[in-house]
């Protein structure tokens, strides 16, 4: 009888101390894995920090902050707004391919006109400014036109 005590002693010990040891690792295993997460939490939180500073100096370049109460604009400054587009359009005709070119509303003070252009000078003309000039006419685009790249030029017909 002593005999199976004793056996049944070093049993519940052994397995006492597996279950501490094993606890033990588990909870190591977690302080270890909360430290990393805390680490991948912080690298996350400066990435998206880096992310939107570039994002708000790419966004500065490009969008003034309007203000409640703007000052009236002058007419040289308007007709200088509205040559840069006109200047973007006549220098982003250009083609190879019917695939680069793309057909972009452009809004005018009196109207806004539909013109074919390639895809980098839409990507500029997205860039700029609206265009404060009257332009008084557009070109009239057809029913069923498509975009073609004719004698190197975006057009529709």
């Amino acid at each position: 009888m002593l005999k199976w005590l004793t056996i049944t002693l070093v049993a519940l010990f052994i397995f006492t101390t597996l279950l501490l040891g094993l606890g033990y690792l588990l909870k190591e295993h977690e302080a270890a894995t909360k430290q990393l997460m805390n680490e991948l939490d912080q690298e996350r939180a400066e990435i998206q920090e880096k992310e939107k500073r570039k994002m708000a100096r790419f966004t500065s370049k490009f969008h003034t902050p309007q203000r409640k109460t703007t000052p009236p604009i002058k007419p040289s400054i308007a007709s200088a707004l509205g040559a840069n587009k006109q200047q973007i359009i006549l220098e982003n005709l250009t083609c190879t391919s019917t695939k680069q070119c793309v057909l972009i509303d452009i809004q005018f003070a009196d109207l806004s006109c539909v013109v074919a252009i390639n895809t980098i000078g839409a990507s500029l003309l997205t860039k700029v400014v609206d265009d404060l000039n009257l332009v008084g006419k557009c070109p009239d685009i057809p029913e069923n036109s498509q975009l073609t790249c004719e004698l190197n030029i975006c057009s529709y017909q």
